[in-house]
């Protein structure tokens, strides 16, 4: 998943002073279950962890829904008229990102039951979506969506930006129209629902041109059409596939098994054969992604996937043994990552002086240079009889922290995960303040603004003036699943999920 690059910044006389970094970070310590052979360990948690949704103090509520707010009115305000469209960041109207429009979709719900919007609004957006949407076939293919289109006509977009059709980011699309089909049930479903159905999941997988032969029959990332001129037409799959178990990898495959056309459908298979490398967070192993060590690749599938009510997987039910694919509770995983950014933030904290106890998250952003994508990794774990390059990862990277830029949406989204420090977190980043007092990145809903601005750079005297759509989406979702859980059990609802996650295995949340 990418985002269109950010045309303008503005530089800011800060005088804000460099956040504490003397106050220590108290990891929270979990138990290791140990799976059939203790030379695998699973990923688990205690059962008394607490785990979503989670009750606030109505001090934070407040705070939390002004901060959904903000977002909404982005992703409902910033919509083209003409399309519905919600564009991928508020200083390019023209063009949106199918995976913002797959959160804009999902925040309607929302919208509706905190009562910002009536139900007929909402109904009358989200079909007007689904309508542009399906206007223009030039921009899918095999049922998936170009990455980018034209947000003013639903069709190819004349920019500079890639005209590829992407898998994850139709996959965030995807996600967005199977929670509004069951929100919004008869009056919207059928409409929803065909547009999912339409997708062929077995079109992408890959052969001779992803390389090496371990790298094949996985999904491929994309597809690139030969010309423009037939954008549906000739074209070839991106030499790239979702190889191993990152949240947007498994997203991919979880809707890939939940196709109602066998013949368009993944298996339980494809799911479990992505790689689940293994490393170390203090004491407690992790599954991780080797390519990025961002906070997002920890994120986005638990904005619709309910992880958080199922526990470890299973991969046994598709063959595997636990020396190959470790048993893992992608919730306590994703917690565990969390963790890990924070105390990073803190190591790096004395040189880069945004990041500290309340400033944390690596994550993709606008940064002063234009686009940054930071990260950090656990330590790797051997992993006795499992196979190089087929089981795992081979590659070893190093922490990339960047030049300290921090997004408040890496924080906001990780409320999932841990609520406390998230909310002391947004709380924080919204009170930092310039010379003349006014708020640096916070945009008071209650006076029009949309909340939270991308990115902000205390070291470079830097604050972003720009809103993003997936930025925005996954910040207003995860919070309302931390709050309530309705993302979540609209998601899970639809029978289309259903099937899918009984084909995997999965217990029902």
């Amino acid at each position: 998943m990418t985002r269109s690059r950010p045309p303008r910044h503005r530089v800011l006389p800060l005088t804000v002073g460099g956040v504490l970094a003397s106050v220590a970070l108290a990891l929270v310590g979990c138990a290791t279950t140990a799976s059939p052979r203790a030379s695998t360990p699973a990923v688990t948690s205690p059962p008394e962890q607490p785990r979503p949704p989670f009750a606030f103090s109505p001090s934070d509520e407040a705070f939390l829904d002004s901060v959904q707010r903000g977002s909404f009115r982005f992703l409902w305000e910033g919509a083209n008229p003409a399309t519905g469209l919600v564009p991928d960041r508020a200083s390019n109207p023209s063009i949106a990102s199918v995976a913002g429009v797959g959160f804009q979709l999902s925040a309607l719900p929302i919208g509706v039951e905190r009562g910002w919007i009536t139900r007929e609004q909402g109904l009358l957006r989200a079909s007007l979506i689904l309508r542009s949407l399906a206007a223009d076939p030039a921009i899918r293919k095999a049922g998936f969506f170009q990455h980018f289109i034209d947000a003013p006509t639903g069709g190819v977009h004349k920019g500079s930006l890639e005209h590829v059709v992407s898998t994850i980011d139709s996959a965030l699309l995807f996600c967005g129209v199977l929670t509004a089909s069951a929100y919004f049930g008869p009056e919207l479903a059928p409409q929803a629902d065909a547009l999912f159905a339409a997708a062929d999941f077995t079109f992408f997988r890959s052969g001779d041109e992803a390389g090496n032969v371990w790298q094949r029959k996985f999904i491929s990332l994309g597809w690139k059409p030969a010309s423009l001129e037939d954008a549906s037409g000739a074209g070839s799959l991106l030499p790239y596939s979702w190889v191993d178990s990152g949240c947007e990898h498994r997203l991919v495959a979880f809707l890939g098994a939940c196709a109602p056309d066998p013949a368009k459908r993944l298996e339980a298979a494809d799911y479990y054969r992505l790689r689940r490398t293994l490393g170390r967070t203090g004491n407690d192993p992790v599954v991780w992604f080797p390519y990025s060590g961002a906070l997002f690749v920890n994120q986005f599938s638990h904005c619709w996937i309910n992880y958080a009510a199922m526990g470890p997987d299973n991969p046994a039910v598709a063959g595997f043994t636990p020396e190959r694919r470790a048993r893992v509770d992608w919730w306590e995983n994703s917690r565990r990552m969390t963790l890990l950014h924070q105390r990073k933030a803190m190591d790096y904290a004395p040189s880069l002086r945004t990041l500290g106890p309340d400033a944390w998250g690596f994550t993709a952003s606008d940064c002063p240079g234009g686009y940054c994508v930071p990260g950090v990794f656990p330590e790797p774990l051997a992993m006795p009889g499992a196979t190089p390059l087929i089981d795992y990862a081979v590659e070893r990277p190093k922490d990339d922290p960047g030049d300290g830029t921090v997004a408040p949406y890496a924080a906001g989204t990780s409320i999932m995960f841990d609520p406390a420090r998230s909310v002391a977190a947004l709380r924080h980043l919204a009170s930092l303040a310039g010379p003349d007092g006014r708020p640096l990145i916070w945009h008071d809903p209650a006076t029009g603004g949309y909340g939270f601005a991308d990115a902000i750079n205390l070291d470079r005297g830097w604050a972003s003036d720009d809103f993003v759509a997936i930025d925005q989406g996954p910040m207003l979702v995860a919070i309302e699943n931390a709050r309530s859980g309705l993302v979540w059990r609209l998601f899970h609802s639809h029978p289309y999920v259903r099937a899918g996650t009984e084909r995997l295995g999965l217990p029902r949340p």
